[in-house]
C-alpha cells in the first residue's frame, strides 16, 4: 500500500488528530529550545502550537510525555536515516563518513533543542525512567547495526579484529564528543576539519596497520 493509499484509508478525523500531534511536537521542540525544558510548563506549548491547554491534553498526559515524544521522533528518524544512509556504501570508511554526516545535518538543524538536550538530560542519572527508555531504544537499534558493519568490515579485512561492541560503543561516544564540542565551542576547528579529524580517529583506531 502506498503512502496515498494509506492517507486515503484514514478518517478525516484520524489525519486531523495526526497533525495535531505533530504540531504538538514541533511547538514543544521550538519552546524547549527557547526557554529549557526545566522553565517550560504545558500552557506555553499549547499555546505555542495554538490551541487550548485541555486539547493538548487529549493527546499527552504531561510536559515529560511530551519531551519523550519529540525525543522518540527526531531519533527515530535519525537513526532511520543511519541506518539507510550507511546500507548503501561498499567499505566502513564510507559508511563511517554518512553516520557523521547524518549527526552534522541533525546539529545544523536542531542546534538549540540539541543544546538543552545535553544540559539537561547528558548524564543518564539525570534522566527519568521514561526518557531513559526512549533514548535507549533506538540507541540500541544504531548501535546494533553499526556492531553488524563493523563484523561485516572484520570479514572483509579492511578492519582488523577487534571486540566489536566496544568498538561501536567507542564511535558512538567519540561522535557524541563531536556535537557537543561543536555546540559549547570548544574546539577552533572549522566543521569541515572536525568532521575530518573524527573520522580519521576512529578510522586510524579500527584499521589493520
Amino acid at each position: 500500500m502506498t503512502d496515498q493509499q494509506a492517507l486515503a484509508r484514514k478518517s478525516r478525523k484520524e489525519v486531523l488528530s495526526e497533525w495535531r500531534h505533530q504540531e504538538i511536537l514541533e511547538a514543544a521542540r521550538r519552546i524547549f529550545a527557547r526557554l529549557s525544558y526545566a522553565a517550560t510548563n504545558v500552557e506555553e506549548i499549547a499555546r505555542e502550537a495554538g490551541m487550548a491547554k485541555g486539547t493538548l491534553y487529549l493527546y499527552f498526559k504531561s510536559k515529560e510525555e511530551i519531551l519523550a515524544a519529540v525525543l522518540a521522533s527526531d531519533l527515530e528518524c535519525l537513526v532511520n536515516k543511519t541506518i539507510a544512509g550507511m546500507s548503501i556504501p561498499k567499505t566502513f570508511a564510507e559508511r563511517l563518513t554518512v553516520f557523521l554526516n547524518l549527526r552534522v545535518d541533525y546539529l545544523q538543524n536542531n542546534r538549540d533543542f540539541l543544546r538543552i538536550c545535553f544540559d539537561e538530560f547528558g548524564s543518564r542519572c539525570s534522566r527519568s525512567k521514561l526518557i531513559s527508555e526512549v533514548i535507549d531504544k533506538p540507541f540500541k537499534r544504531g548501535f546494533d547495526f553499526m556492531s553488524q558493519c563493523l563484523e561485516q568490515a572484520i570479514a572483509q579485512g579492511e578492519l582488523r579484529a577487534i571486540p566489536v561492541e566496544p568498538a561501536a560503543l567507542a564511535i558512538f561516544d567519540l561522535a557524541r564528543g563531536f556535537l557537543e564540542r561543536r555546540l559549547r565551542g570548544w574546539t577552533q576547528l572549522s566543521l569541515e576539519e572536525d568532521v575530518a579529524f573524527t573520522h580519521t580517529l576512529i578510522l586510524n583506531g579500527l584499521q589493520n596497520k
